[in-house]
């Protein structure tokens, strides 16, 4: 760890590798690599440079997350999850990005621009957009309902410079103990695939439907939070290799006498002379502030309670009198240190969240180091 670099994340792409690839021979299909939101923190042009020659397609939820992986050189084929407005057409055709359709006013669109590229163009492209129907089969949050895909599909067949290449859905409950509501998705999304034998993707199969719901594969699966080595539910029928360890750095030491407080509102007490460490994180690093009072670190080996309120850039923990700890130590946040381990469920169960939530928290601010 460089002694010049404060709080950080250390993400190791082998790992990723590794993750990826047994997904694959778990399932034995395609894979959509899902990227979105930097790769859930993890960096979302490290992450898909190193899985190039694994993942089949990328997936993002938005047309800027695609450019800046097209800018950056990455050439495979970028699906865009959620259907974007119209507004974004001309940029899904001149980046040659995949979107996800679920309204016939972003289809019109898109065939409009590129029939008016070819009629500006002296030589005449013959290649069309490729889209991915997004069909609600009961997450109700977005997509075309399940009862009028066909209608819907029918429709965007009308339109000559679209080419309909997937189709698509969102589980709402596969990571839930209770699979039935799952099941019922996909009957209605099977209900819809037999009306469209010549669509060439079909995908349903989030992060624990490609692990716990082998009927949900298809053919290509898009997971997201398992590649990057967490589960996001009890099965856990494939290893996975957690991909991100953060750390940060003892900043000040110092003792607290009896009766004194900590941090911002004193909502802490020293129960005696205590001695304490600042450690160079915060909420404005991303680190959960319901974590105060009630999170750990490592430092060490051993593990170190948080006590007062977490600031934007710092935060305090208890240090036990005979610590051997200096300004500089290493902090782990989450990870591994010794022989003791923080786990990122260990962090968002305490700070009443998921796991997502803390890994996309991670602010820009905070080092990527690749491994």
């Amino acid at each position: 760890m460089d002694a010049s670099i404060q709080a950080h994340v250390e993400v190791d792409l082998n790992a990723i590798q590794a993750n990826a690839a047994s997904i694959k021979a778990h399932t034995g299909g395609q894979l959509v690599a899902v990227v979105k939101a930097d790769a859930y923190g993890h960096g979302a042009i490290p992450v898909a440079e190193a899985l190039r020659t694994i993942a089949d397609m990328f997936a993002v939820a938005t047309v800027a997350e695609a450019i800046e992986l097209r800018e950056a050189g990455i050439q495979e084929p970028i699906l865009i999850l959620f259907s974007p407005l119209p507004g974004f057409a001309e940029d899904i055709v001149a980046y040659r990005l995949t979107p996800a359709v679920d309204n016939f006013t972003l289809a019109q669109k898109l065939n409009k621009v590129v029939e008016d590229s070819k009629s500006r163009s002296q030589q005449a492209s013959t290649e069309k957009v490729k889209v991915h129907v997004d069909v609600n089969t009961g997450i109700n949050r977005c997509g075309i309902r399940y009862t009028e895909a066909a209608a819907f599909l029918k429709k965007l067949n009308t339109l000559p410079h679209l080419e309909v290449e997937g189709i698509f859905t969102h589980f709402a409950t596969a990571d839930e103990a209770d699979k039935s509501f799952a099941h019922v998705q996909l009957n209605r999304f099977f209900s819809v695939l037999t009306n469209v034998p010549n669509v060439r993707i079909k995908h349903a199969a989030n992060s624990a439907a490609t692990l716990a719901i082998p009927e949900s594969h298809l053919g290509t699966v898009r997971p997201g939070l398992s590649l990057y080595g967490i589960y996001p539910a009890n099965e856990k029928p494939i290893p996975l290799q957690p991909a991100l360890t953060w750390k940060a750095r003892v900043g000040w030491i110092d003792f607290v006498q009896q009766g004194e407080g900590v941090s911002y509102g004193l909502t802490y007490h020293a129960p005696s002379r205590t001695r304490v460490a600042g450690i160079q994180v915060g909420f404005g690093d991303g680190y959960p502030r319901p974590l105060s009072g009630v999170g750990e670190v490592l430092i060490g080996g051993k593990r170190c309670p948080i006590i007062g309120l977490i600031c934007m850039d710092i935060m305090v923990v208890q240090l036990e009198s005979s610590d051997n700890v200096a300004v500089g130590d290493e902090v782990v946040l989450i990870g591994k240190q010794g022989s003791e381990e923080i786990t990122i469920y260990e962090v968002a169960n305490r700070a009443n969240t998921i796991p997502y939530e803390i890994l996309t928290s991670i602010a820009k601010r905070v080092n990527r180091i690749y491994s």
